[in-house]
């Protein structure tokens, strides 16, 4: 019985470690150890909460200096290589109440900030000493627009458009319908930082939102326009790319496969058998090197293999 309990614990590790590395759900996570076994430090497991049935863990490993978390308005993972059901996540930074809190900081906003506490430096913020002490930390916010405002404590949390927009997420209508129109969605595009960045505040504690890019786009038209090839999350270059850096970096270059060209592989190669990607009837050649994926299979079968011969000796 102990082998079989040894066997199912080395069997669950790898499966877990084999998924974060995965080319059909890349950098996916269940804690921040899978994310540094994957891709060294520097990365954090990160979830975004969403309403969308069906759609289960959706945590990824993504640069953990600047994520969406406590009192940090950063980013979120977005999903553009991952199947298509999972690219209808838009992510929005949001602050979240914390009904439990116990340990409490108050923000304050300098009267210089502008009309209706516009906050777009972080010297227009100040943050309090805590206010009692236990182990549920939040931070108070008044949030205020128009003569109307609601004082909330609590923390930045990665969260999805459609639930931010059904739960009020930024506690007054006027807010939250300003925040997602100024992320770029409208009813023709319905899409927020176009799938290539974090709907986030404009620094820690900010009333207004902008769109935050990976690595690549050019924030000042919502994401949308290709600057470079550079890549900040492994899960980006789209569906026919992967974001190639050594382990321990922050950042790297997109790598294409056969079919996709030029930066972040958004490029159909029309030389590609003849024809585009896109409608591509050719196959690709097969390779005689197995991939790493494949690799890492056959590693794990070998282990498997080796526990039950060991299993059945004793």
């Amino acid at each position: 019985m102990q082998c079989a309990r040894i066997l199912s614990a080395v069997l669950l590790v790898a499966s877990v470690n084999a998924e974060t590395t995965s080319t059909t759900y890349p950098g996916r996570c269940t804690t921040t150890k899978d994310c540094v076994t994957a891709y060294g430090d520097g990365y954090a497991c990160v979830s975004v909460d969403t309403s969308v049935a069906g759609l289960e863990q959706l945590s990824m490993c993504i640069p953990g200096s600047q994520v969406c978390s406590g009192r940090i308005a950063g980013l979120c993972p977005t999903f553009t290589s991952w199947p298509s059901k999972y690219r209808v996540i838009q992510p929005i930074c949001a602050f979240v109440e914390v009904s439990n809190c116990d340990e409490q900081y108050n923000v304050t906003v300098a009267s210089t900030a502008g009309s209706n506490g516009t906050v777009d430096d972080n010297s227009d913020v100040t943050v309090s000493s805590a206010n009692g002490t236990g182990t549920v930390q939040c931070y108070q916010r008044n949030f205020t627009v128009n003569n109307e405002y609601v004082v909330v404590n609590g923390i930045y949390q990665c969260l999805d458009k459609a639930k931010y927009v059904t739960q009020n997420g930024g506690y007054i209508k006027n807010i939250t319908d300003t925040v997602v129109e100024e992320c770029g969605w409208n009813s023709t595009t319905s899409t927020l930082c176009s799938g290539h960045g974090t709907c986030s505040p404009l620094v820690d504690f900010a009333q207004d939102y902008e769109c935050k890019c990976n690595a690549g786009y050019n924030a000042s038209d919502y994401c949308n326009a290709i600057t470079s090839n550079n890549c900040s999350s492994v899960s980006q270059c789209g569906t026919q790319g992967t974001c190639s850096f050594t382990s321990g970096t922050l950042s790297g270059s997109c790598s294409c496969t056969a079919g996709a060209t030029g930066n972040q592989c958004a490029l159909c190669d029309a030389s590609y058998n003849g024809t585009f990607c896109g409608d591509s009837t050719g196959s690709k050649s097969s390779s005689t090197t197995p991939s790493a994926a494949t690799s890492l299979k056959m590693g794990i079968g070998a282990i498997a293999t080796a526990l039950l011969m060991a299993i059945f000796a004793v």
